[in-house]
Formats: structure tokens, C-alpha cells, sequence
């Protein structure tokens, strides 16, 4: 049975100056961590991804409020997909909606309606994202988890019976957002309908489910790229086996391609 090519080997098919890499935040850039508010950047990854966006566009697509994904990567010459695609914004240009915003006073209602089916469940935290809520059990004895479960889709039945609201299940959370067509995926595919993308190979990154819909669009014409988890379940082109490893290997990748390019102008 003939091997197939290692993940380096077909991202050096790719020609750099053709090159699109998008990247998932939560379990991909960061580890997993017991609060999201301990997710941070490590000064290392930073200066990669800084370097390679000199050269090929850097998407960093994720669940989290722009301004919260701003800070935490803190680099204004990368693009960002926020609540799981929903909001965009790139460099030098105004945010742009790629999906119906929802009305703030109902995403606070979600909040409240939340809460209270968290009460008497301990390690239950509630994450108001401003346009979604998420709810993690990540603290939450494995016992509480079905019961606490349970309590959420009562608390949201009226909104999930009315199809105003539409959950997400990602790693040991649950997410609240108003219900339509939109997701990473759809974002992804919009994006690379753009002039500017064209023409150019996706190499997506992610490691949990919401990062999956994002992996249908892409792996046709580029490389989907999984982090973590059980190799072969999520359609992926390639595995890596954890945040380390891929800071390894985009350490690799924006040495690589600026390689290219210094090449490219010797030659010019």
C-alpha cells in the first residue's frame, strides 16, 4: 500500500505565494484549558504567526468575541472570523457581518434563562460572548454533566421551539447562538469567494466540531488539518497531535515561506 505524503510534504506543494492558512484559536493556537479565560497566546506562537502574515494571509477563525480574539492574539495584520464566523474583520478595513446579528436583549435572556438552570450544579460557568452564550461543564463532576445538560435545553426550549436559537456542542461546552445557516464553514466558503482568494490553497486548522463544517469547504481544495483527537474521524486531510506540534510545524511553515520569497526576489 503506497504511503501517503506527510503533512510537510504537501504543504511544500503548495507555492507560498498561493498559500491561505486559517487557524481555529481554542485547542489548536492554545491548549485546552479549564477556563476560557486561561487560554493565552504564547509569545512564541505570536511572533510566528506575525511572520508568516508578512507574507500569505493568516485567518484566525473561532467561537470567541472579536474584541476578546484581538486581545488574546493581539496582531493587527492577521483577518479574523469571530463567533464562529458570524463577524469579520481584516486589516485596515471596517467589521463586516457575515450572518444576521442577533438583538442583545435576547442573547441576555439566554444569559439569564442559563444561570438558572446552572443553580446548585458546582464548576457550571456561564460565558456571555455578547452575541452567544456558552455554557462549560469542563468543572463539572462527570456525574452533574447529563442532569446540568438537561436544565439547559428546558431553560432554552422556548427559543429552541420558536427555531430562534440554535446549539452548538463543541469540547465539554454548549453555545447558544440565534439560529441560521451560518457557521465556520459558510464564513470559510465566503471568504474564499473574495477576489483576493481566489486563487489561493486554504490550509484550515482546528480541532473540535465547529472547526468540522470549516473542513468540508476546504479539503477539496486545500488541506484540512486536525489537532488533537482521534485521527481519521473528522474528514481531515492530516493529523497533527497537539498545540506543540503545530507550533512546531508553523514555526517551519513561515520559515519556509519566507525562504521562498527572499529567493523569489534574488531572482527579480
Amino acid at each position: 500500500m503506497k504511503r501517503k505524503p506527510s503533512l510537510r510534504a504537501r504543504l511544500t506543494a503548495i507555492p507560498p505565494h498561493r498559500l491561505m492558512v486559517l487557524l481555529d484559536y481554542d485547542g489548536t493556537l492554545t491548549p485546552i484549558v479549564r477556563r476560557p479565560e486561561e487560554a493565552r497566546l504564547k509569545a512564541s506562537v505570536r511572533q510566528t504567526l506575525s511572520r508568516l502574515a508578512r507574507s500569505v494571509p493568516v485567518v484566525i477563525v473561532s467561537g470567541r468575541a472579536l474584541s476578546d480574539l484581538q486581545k488574546r492574539v493581539g496582531l493587527p495584520s492577521v483577518r479574523y472570523l469571530a463567533y464562529h464566523g458570524l463577524l469579520y474583520k481584516e486589516p485596515g478595513a471596517a467589521m463586516h457581518w457575515m450572518g444576521q446579528r442577533p438583538p442583545r436583549q435576547e442573547v441576555r435572556e439566554w444569559v439569564r434563562a442559563l444561570k438558572g438552570a446552572t443553580e446548585g450544579i458546582a464548576g457550571a460557568l456561564i460565558e456571555d460572548k455578547g452575541l452567544t452564550v456558552a455554557l462549560h461543564d469542563r468543572l463539572v463532576r462527570p456525574a452533574d454533566r447529563a442532569r446540568l445538560r438537561r436544565r439547559a435545553l428546558r431553560a432554552l426550549a422556548p427559543w429552541l421551539a420558536n427555531k430562534k436559537v440554535a446549539l452548538v456542542d463543541g469540547k465539554r461546552v454548549l453555545e447558544a447562538r440565534l439560529a441560521g445557516a451560518w457557521n465556520k464553514g459558510t464564513a470559510v466558503a465566503e471568504l474564499l469567494r473574495r477576489p483576493w482568494a481566489r486563487r489561493l490553497v486554504p490550509v484550515y486548522f482546528g480541532d473540535d466540531r465547529t472547526d468540522f463544517d470549516a473542513f468540508r469547504v476546504v479539503r477539496n481544495r486545500g488541506l484540512a488539518v486536525r489537532v488533537g483527537g482521534r485521527r481519521g474521524l473528522a474528514g481531515e486531510n492530516a493529523w497533527v497531535s497537539d498545540p506543540s506540534r503545530l507550533d512546531s510545524l508553523l514555526d517551519w511553515l513561515a520559515a519556509r515561506v519566507a525562504r521562498a520569497e527572499g529567493v523569489e526576489k534574488s531572482v527579480l
